[in-house]
């Protein structure tokens, strides 16, 4: 049987450990999906952010490309060629209230590439360029370009240049004609970089995300610098600027856009790049494990439960195969005992009944008498046994069942015929003593109503006795009234050699009793004892 049930307690647990491994398969299937919704979801904030870079560049860029139209329609347009100081007046004109200051710088240059005018909003000539031929510093390959780009009317954005330090420019050129069209040399409006990328990370999350302009795919482009493998001797930072952080170029998502004939490449990332939430897949697997040994331990209490309840269940089932055996041999003790009990009152009444036979053999009424008070006292103790073989218990006696019987023995034995008695008993009926005690209390009750027959009660009046049990468990009190003359004053109770008052005080000390005696305003005997056993109410 123990072999059979530890085989199917390692079922029960393999079962369980299949349930936890499908268990932990569902909750990692789950985990990776919820992380790859988290990264989607990233990935998703980064392309959002990337399109607006790229957007606000466009923006940006836009913005500059129309004050540069309108500087172009206005130099086609005027009556004569504008002079420099015309030039400052529409440039100052045409910004207004925006705060660009020096930011856009307009410079006028003839064919052969010489400075002519050289105009922010508030200055005229500050880089002193005026009359310096530009191929003096631009390369072969700007220069045709320059010259190939005067002969078309389009407005083309060139690569950046750095002026002076700190300085990065985007030079927006057309060409510079007149108002019939003759070629003069061209404009090349050159805007201030750092305000471009400032109109462009006001717009963006700079906190979050990270930019990178890169210019044909070579070139870097800063707020203060560009970088072109030029010397940058300015001590200005760009704190944007993604070199300054330790981001793999993997990290970042490219687009290309196309301003105005330059190609400008824009990367977006992030500077601290978001991770999906281990510590909730660390969480979620840590209360797995904490749920999955839970789910073990119950099912081996379960199990144990199981196999105790089994247990409980044989013993059980022993204890009731015991009690039925037990019955059979209790009903056959009882039988036995109802029989002993019954014997031994047919003895006592067999003993009785050859006392009141020898009554009739003696002449002397004090033996008669004697015979007579032996004959009570026997059937006093043989009603004991009476009762407890009509009880079911086979043990205690109903107390104020066995006193009423018990006076009707005494009244038959002793009382005249022209005697009148009443009787009053207090006793609960639910009162009941063990047979010890019961048999103490009737022949302490056989002495004093005989007494009370023999010396107070008379012929021809109405007697009277009482009878009370008052139960102050552990205690009890017995009270005897016979309202006669009562004993007379010379009596000693406690001394007396009576054999009746003799038995009296012998019984109330084996009932760890007390016993009292008042003589007014009724003859009364008080006796306090205890049960030789412990009493109850039915």
């Amino acid at each position: 049987m123990f072999v059979s049930n530890s085989v199917k307690n390692i079922k029960y647990y393999l079962i369980a450990l299949v349930i936890l491994i499908i268990g932990a398969v569902l909750l990692n299937r789950l985990l990776s999906e919820n992380n790859q919704l988290e990264q989607q979801k990233i990935e998703a904030e980064l392309k959002k952010a990337h399109t607006e870079a790229i957007n606000n560049a466009k923006s940006g860029i836009q913005v500059y490309a129309t004050l540069v139209s309108s500087i172009k329609s206005y130099t086609k347009n005027s009556e004569t060629f504008p002079s420099e100081k015309n030039l400052q007046i529409y440039l100052k004109d045409l910004l207004g209230n925006v705060k660009f200051d020096d930011s856009i710088l307009v410079n006028y240059i003839d064919k052969d590439h010489v400075f002519k005018y050289v105009v922010t909003p508030n200055q005229i000539d500050p880089q002193k360029l005026k009359g310096t031929s530009g191929k003096s510093f631009l390369s072969p390959e700007r220069t045709i370009e320059l010259e190939q780009h005067m002969l078309d009317d389009k407005i083309r954005l060139f690569t950046p240049i750095n002026l002076r330090e700190g300085w990065t420019g985007f030079p927006f050129n057309f060409s510079a004609r007149n108002n019939k069209n003759e070629i003069l040399g061209y404009f090349s409006p050159v805007i201030n970089v750092k305000y471009l990328l400032d109109f462009f990370y006001t717009h963006n999350q700079e906190k979050i995300f990270l930019h990178k302009f890169i210019i044909k795919d070579s070139f870097d482009l800063t707020r203060e610098g560009y970088y072109n493998d030029t010397k940058i001797y300015s001590e200005l930072k760009d704190e944007e600027y993604y070199k300054n952080y330790n981001i793999n170029d993997s990290d970042y998502i490219y687009s290309s856009i196309d301003l105005f004939g330059l190609e400008l490449k824009v990367g977006s990332a992030f500077k601290i790049k978001p991770q999906t939430s281990i510590k909730n897949n660390c969480l979620a697997f840590g209360w797995y494990a904490i749920l999955s040994i839970l789910v073990l331990l119950s099912l081996s209490q379960y199990l144990k439960n199981r196999r105790l309840n089994q247990t409980l269940k044989e013993v059980n089932n022993l204890v009731v195969q015991k009690n039925d055996e037990l019955e059979i041999n209790l009903s056959k003790i009882q039988t036995l005992i109802k029989e002993i009990h019954h014997r031994i009152k047919n003895n006592m009444q067999m003993v009785a009944g050859i006392l009141l036979m020898q009554e009739n053999e003696y002449e002397d009424e004090n033996i008669k008498q004697a015979l007579k008070d032996s004959q009570n006292r026997i059937r006093s103790m043989s009603l004991v046994h009476e009762k407890l073989y009509g009880n079911v218990t086979l043990k205690d006696v109903k107390t104020k069942e066995y006193v009423e019987q018990l006076l009707e023995y005494v009244e038959d034995t002793v009382k005249n015929k022209s005697m009148h008695l009443l009787k009053e008993i207090n006793i609960d009926d639910g009162l009941f003593f063990d047979a010890e005690t019961a048999s103490d209390l009737g022949l302490i009750l056989n002495e004093l109503v005989t007494n009370s027959f023999k010396y107070s009660f008379k012929d021809n009046v109405k007697n009277k006795l009482s009878i009370t049990i008052i139960d102050n468990r552990p205690n009890f009190k017995l009270i005897y009234k016979d309202y006669g003359e009562g004993l007379s004053d010379d009596f000693n109770y406690k001394t007396s050699d009576s054999l009746g008052m003799e038995l009296i005080n012998i019984l109330t000390e084996q009932l760890q009793g007390k016993l009292e005696y008042k003589k007014l305003p009724e003859s009364t005997f008080i006796i306090n004892f205890k049960p030789h056993e412990k009493s109850f109410h039915s």
